[in-house]
């Protein structure tokens, strides 16, 4: 079992959370102490900025004596240079492959001999390399997260395995067809957008990457004044920092450049990408359009609307496309905020023989929602749901770290965590209303269907007009 099972395993609703407030530390910022909103209270975390630039977080919990580390650097696929997308996601793969101080299995070992674990993802518009350990391992947790991130190998060896390796993932995908439909919606609504470039890039630009790219792409964005490091776990705020400063202030200051992003330019009306599966007995079903950045006002009225459309198992369209109709097994609405414009979005899959009718129904439940009408009692459920499950994700110290992040990196108020519950709460009708008639698409929508072109074309043509593309086309980049 993983630390972070185990931890979740532990902590039982309302202990972690109940855990006392740590004095603040006269090496680092003064946290400002939260305002409880329905019994729950996080205290904000000491906030460091180290002289190379790297900003640390510290929040104390001493219910487990573990600790988790989350460095977050800016570097995810929206940073990939045209024509090298897939750059981000592959030097993630490599950044694990070895330092200049230890091979691959050094680390690996130096990891697995305390019981730690250690991982690198990313995203759309980060990178994170993630550590647990044991807080008795708090300086060996940190040496290895320092050296991974300071100085990576990148071996012409392990830069030849690990692209053949992402090559051969990304010619997986082609037989799946749910990662097909979030490909290629992404590009769709996107459109050339730096977050419409697929996140592990096509068949076509992963096989153009050299070690130069990669190098070059480490070289621009990862550098401690384009970094934050949150720590949480059973460690002194003073400690932490101390070490963090230790262990990460040799990391040079770089100039990095800032990804001037374009403005986001949500889809106008009503089109259609149909990818063509000829062999596919039923279809994936994605459409949505851009939405608001996470630090929007309407941020939580849209989050509760997402939350009675379709964000749980007794939202509407749950219950009118699947319990009374029997159109799919599974359907739901997602909210996906980033800085700039984020997304909204409806994913489902049904008989190619119901595409049409399962997408006619969902967008009923939209307009549904536009009209306001929403029943006390649907409100009631999202509202309460949303606000009860949220001290539960924050019980483990990984997810703690990832919040307190979020709240970071989203430039949000140092209240936020525990103000998240009042303001899900304060959702009223009329504001999930207005937030649902800016953001809710039902007029513009972009749509994207996975499956036979030659028995789907015809009867999508009603939804708007209909481009059809291969899947080498979506997945391979040709």
């Amino acid at each position: 079992m993983s630390r972070r099972a185990l931890a979740a395993l532990l902590t039982l609703p309302g202990l972690l959370l109940a855990a006392p407030a740590p004095a603040a530390t006269p090496s680092a910022a003064a946290p400002s102490q939260g305002k409880p909103a329905g019994g729950f209270s996080i205290p904000a975390p000491t906030r460091t900025l180290l002289k190379n630039g790297l900003t640390v977080l510290v929040l104390e919990r001493h219910g487990i004596p573990l600790v988790e580390f989350r460095l977050l650097i800016k570097a995810g696929s929206a940073f990939d240079p045209a024509g090298k997308e897939g750059a981000a996601a592959l030097t993630a793969r490599l950044l694990k492959r070895g330092t200049k101080m230890r091979t691959a299995v050094q680390f690996a070992e130096e990891v697995e001999f305390v019981g730690g674990e250690v991982e690198v993802r990313t995203g759309v518009e980060t990178t994170s390399i993630t550590g647990e350990f044991a807080s008795r391992d708090l300086e060996i947790g940190l040496s290895l997260i320092a050296d991974l991130a300071q100085n990576p190998a990148f071996t012409d060896a392990e830069f030849d395995k690990q692209k053949r390796l992402h090559l051969a993932d990304i010619l997986s995908q082609e037989d799946e067809p749910s990662a097909i439909a979030e490909q290629a919606f992404q590009g769709w609504v996107y459109g050339g957008h730096p977050y419409g470039k697929p996140q592990d890039g096509t068949r076509r630009s992963v096989e153009t990457l050299s070690k130069t790219d990669i190098t070059a792409f480490y070289e621009a964005r990862f550098a401690p004044n384009n970094a934050i490091l949150a720590i949480v776990g059973d460690v002194s705020a003073q400690q932490a920092t101390q070490r963090a400063a230790h262990f990460l202030e040799g990391w040079k200051r770089r100039n990095v450049a800032e990804l001037k992003l374009p403005e986001a330019v949500p889809v106008a009306g009503r089109r259609v990408l149909l990818v063509d599966k000829p062999d596919a007995t039923q279809s994936q079903i994605r459409f949505g359009n851009l939405a608001i950045k996470r630090s929007d006002p309407d941020y939580f009225p849209l989050l509760v609307g997402n939350g009675v459309l379709g964000g749980g198992f007794t939202s509407w369209l749950v219950d009118e496309v699947r319990v009374k109709r029997g159109l799919t097994y599974s359907i739901r609405s997602a909210l996906e905020p980033r800085r700039a414009a984020g997304t909204v979005s409806v994913s489902t899959f049904s008989r190619n023989a119901t595409v049409l009718e399962t997408i006619n129904v969902a967008l009923d439940q939209v307009a549904r929602l536009r009209e306001g009408s929403i029943p006390a009692d649907d409100l009631d459920k999202a509202r309460n749901y949303l606000a009860g499950l949220y001290p539960l994700r924050l019980e483990s110290p990984d997810a703690l770290a990832a919040e307190i992040l979020n709240v970071e990196f989203y430039g949000l108020g140092a209240d936020e965590i525990n103000i998240y519950q009042k303001r899900v709460r304060g959702a009223t009708a009329e504001a999930v209303k207005r937030a649902a008639l800016r953001s809710m698409p039902l007029r513009d929508v972009a749509f994207v269907v996975v499956g036979p072109a030659a028995e789907l074309k015809k009867s999508l043509e009603g939804l708007g007009p209909v481009t059809v593309k291969s899947v080498d086309a979506v997945i391979g980049g040709s």
